[in-house]
């Protein structure tokens, strides 16, 4: 089951840039998915992103455009759902949901975060409601988490 689902992402990601892990599987199925096929369609979608071949993402409905799934639940349209994407342009604006990449994928993440960091730093509301954010570079959260492990 896991494998077919990674193939309809996969084949889903050749003609968009960003796809939803949910609802590329109600187009595969042709209703909706069992919390058992959701979770197969996640642990595809990991084993995409830890290939490189895409970003794990959650995002909101609003933010990733016309294509998004956006549930049908109660305050569902409010809460974020996982997406596959290679628009780098996705991955940039939103750094801080990126849930899974590669290094491939790291020096645009840190771009995201250096001009985020930016962006709260040059804005005096934001600065006062994220007094202590601060952005870290993927590559050195690596080498902190693997020195981490190392010594331990």
């Amino acid at each position: 089951m896991t494998e077919t689902f990674r193939q309809a992402l996969q084949n889903a990601l050749a003609g968009r840039d960003t796809v939803s892990i949910r609802g590329t599987l109600i187009e595969l199925l042709g209703r909706d998915p069992y919390a058992g096929e959701v979770s197969a369609a996640h642990k595809a979608a990991r084993r995409i992103a830890e290939d490189g071949k895409a970003v794990l993402i959650s995002l909101l409905p609003d933010q990733v455009g016309a294509d998004a799934y956006v549930p049908t639940a109660r305050r569902a349209g409010r809460r974020a759902s996982k997406y596959l994407t290679v628009d780098e342009k996705i991955i940039k604006d939103l750094p801080c949901r990126v849930e899974l990449a590669t290094e491939k994928w790291d020096a645009l993440i840190d771009e995201g975060m250096r001009l985020t960091q930016q962006e709260i730093e040059s804005d005096p509301m934001l600065s006062m409601l994220l007094p202590g954010w601060k952005a870290e570079p993927r590559a050195e959260e690596r080498a902190r988490l693997s020195a981490g492990t190392a010594a331990g």
